[in-house]
């Protein structure tokens, strides 16, 4: 019962957070940033990055964007430990064989979070004025693979929602 209990916290934390991220990121939202914060995270070039930051300093933003991604680190604590605890629990409930795709599933959740993790400082570094072509590649590039990993994480945690309630 400790494990639901704990499952039941961080994924309360979790809906929590992401309320909190569409709330405090829904003034990123401009034409140039159609998906506000996330279109920053997928700038894969200096260009794109620019002309992000350009929109947000002009309408006094880059503020909130850095405040935004801070706040994401408390997001990323949540999600991660989420559905790597989530992973883990229903693991210990399938088949050997979907066990360890739940076991490498959750392992791929922390590796999601820690992706984030470095796009969040590439981001803050262009943020704080360093829009580097690096900066712009690697933020880019750990959002994609962040993205990839999530989606096959929830996709399977989708899958085998119903192994939750299963009694084993």
């Amino acid at each position: 019962m400790k494990a639901k209990l704990l499952l039941l916290i961080l994924f309360l934390g979790t809906v929590a957070m992401i309320a909190v991220m569409r709330w405090h990121g829904a003034p990123l939202i401009t034409p140039v940033s159609k998906a506000g914060i996330v279109s920053l995270e997928l700038a894969k070039s200096t260009e794109q990055a620019t002309i992000i930051i350009n929109q947000w300093q002009q309408n006094n933003l880059i503020q909130q964007a850095i405040n935004n991604t801070y706040i994401d680190f408390v997001f990323i604590i949540f999600y991660a430990l989420f559905l790597y605890a989530y992973c883990f629990y229903i693991s210990i409930k399938q088949q050997p064989w979907a066990g360890a795709i739940s076991r490498t599933l959750a392992l791929a959740a922390l590796t999601a979070g820690l992706c984030d993790v470095i796009e969040n400082y590439c981001m803050l570094q262009m943020l704080q004025g360093s829009v580097t072509s690096a900066h712009a590649f690697l933020s880019w590039l750990f959002a994609v693979i962040k993205f990839g990993l999530l989606m096959a994480v929830i996709l399977w945690s989708l899958l085998n929602l119903h192994v939750l309630f299963r009694k084993r």
